[in-house]
């Protein structure tokens, strides 16, 4: 059976396949798995995340973000577990920090073009320029593929889309070879 070494956390660029391969990943595993949006939720009252983003204001959501983080990290000190962080958490130093002290922040990248469209296939998101969203996820891909190549501890190239087994099970070859696993 494989084991966990270290606590993991999935970063990457909206709809880059964090909760999908970090989920995979941990069921594979037999490890918890979580998705930090849930524990933002969990805090909120029923009110959606979205909801409490516009009503709050990003200063509020990222503080959200950190204490639901924080919280789920304290209460599984004495077992590994793999969290799946939402898109802006490179917008997030306090976060990012956490993350560090904490495990292995593990960036799943992919290529801008293929990225954008498939968030174009959902509709234009709130975060992008109604006007040019091209423009709009280029500059925010570019800014944040920095902070992600910068703060991660593995980035993993998953190149374009492919079927989700093979991806799945190169993802955890790259995590094998990097003694994430063993």
């Amino acid at each position: 059976m494989q084991e966990l070494k270290n606590n993991l956390f999935f970063v990457g660029i909206k709809h880059s396949g964090k909760t999908t391969f970090a989920s995979r990943i941990a069921s594979r595993l037999l490890v918890e798995y979580s998705d930090s949006d849930d524990l933002i939720l969990n805090t909120l009252g029923g009110e959606s995340v979205r909801d409490y983003y516009k009503r709050e204001g990003k200063e509020a959501f990222m503080k959200k973000e950190v204490d639901g983080v924080s919280s789920y990290i304290s209460s599984h000190r004495h077992s590994p577990f793999i969290l799946s962080l939402g898109g802006g958490a490179s917008d997030n130093p306090p976060l990012l920090s956490l993350l560090h002290d904490n495990g292995k922040i593990i960036y799943l990248k992919r290529n801008e073009k293929d990225m954008l469209k498939v968030i174009l296939k959902h509709g234009i998101p709130a975060f992008l320029d109604k006007d040019n969203p091209e423009l709009s996820f280029s500059l925010l891909y570019e800014k944040r593929n920095a902070i992600y190549e910068k703060e991660a501890d593995l980035v993993i190239d998953l190149g374009p889309y492919r079927d989700k087994k093979e991806t799945e099970d190169f993802i955890f070859s790259i995590l094998k070879e990097n003694n994430y696993v063993q």
